[in-house]
């Protein structure tokens, strides 16, 4: 603890580039509990810092580099994470509530059970991050760039990922509910029994994306890249097509009862088989000589 106090009055006349001054670099600390709401230690370094339960509410953090910390358990809501670096390290049933982390960089990172509903994450970049029973209600995730996350058991209700990026993402027993993936392009990526109704797609592209016992129930897939997506077994009742491009999506267990916009064209370039139920109610395959 004495060595944080001695670091944050120099720090301060860093950031003032003031005579003194100098850059906080703090290296294999235990802070256990520290007590920090509304610091201003931004751009600072920290390396290997053990600081579970600490108190950063409101704190300016932003372009700090945190390698291989341990923030478990810590109040990070409200605080300004902007452009602020993760390697290695922990955010386990951390609070960031409302917290800035646009333009962050994470990478190897776990948030298992985080809670960040109203965070930002505007042009964030992520890459194999875990986010096991996060809580992601109402982010803003716009271009948002993920790359081999996790998200299993994670509540990502209303949550905006506008235009974002997503590649061999993992969804499993995930609740999405109006969560909006417009414009966003999700590359590979894997939902299992996730509940997604009313999920906004439109204008998406899903190429090799799959949909294994989900709910998508009022979805949006307006004018979205539906090839070699595959529906296994999930529900889309009410689900809109319009211009959704259907050449080779897979929709053999899948039901589409009252499906709007489903053009006999997008049944026909895709696959069905006695299993998928038909948008007229009826079992398939879709046989574009018969109605449906």
């Amino acid at each position: 603890m004495e060595l944080w106090q001695q670091a944050l009055g120099p720090h301060e006349l860093w950031l003032e580039q003031r005579p003194g001054g100098t850059r906080a670099v703090l290296e294999h600390l235990n802070l256990v509990h520290l007590q920090a709401p509304l610091v201003r230690m931004r751009s600072a370094i920290f390396r290997h810092l053990e600081m579970p339960g600490s108190d950063f509410n409101g704190a300016n953090l932003a372009r700090v580099e945190f390698e291989e910390c341990d923030l478990s358990m810590s109040n990070l809501s409200s605080s300004d994470l902007t452009g602020s670096i993760w390697l290695k390290s922990r955010l386990n049933d951390a609070s960031l509530s409302a917290a800035n982390l646009c333009e962050a960089e994470m990478q190897t990172a776990s948030l298992q059970q985080v809670k960040a509903p109203g965070s930002r994450w505007l042009e964030a970049r992520l890459s194999r991050c875990d986010f096991t029973q996060c809580v992601l209600r109402q982010a803003s995730l716009h271009h948002i760039s993920l790359i081999e996350c996790a998200f299993v058991e994670s509540d990502l209700e209303e949550a905006l990922f506008y235009r974002a990026s997503l590649q061999f993402c993992r969804f499993r027993d995930t609740r999405a509910l109006g969560a909006n993936f417009t414009g966003s392009k999700l590359e590979c990526c894997s939902f299992d029994h996730c509940l997604l109704d009313s999920i906004r797609l439109a204008q998406t592209s899903l190429r090799g994306t799959s949909f294994h016992g989900c709910s998508l129930r009022g979805a949006d897939l307006r004018d979205t890249d539906l090839g070699g997506c595959v529906f296994h077994g999930s529900r889309l009742e009410g689900a809109r097509f319009q211009n959704a491009r259907t050449f080779g999506t897979d929709f053999r267990g899948a039901n589409l009862r009252g499906a709007r916009e489903l053009t006999p064209h997008q049944l026909g370039q895709s696959r069905t088989d006695e299993t998928t139920v038909l948008p007229n109610g009826t079992a398939g395959p879709y046989r574009k000589a018969g109605k449906f």
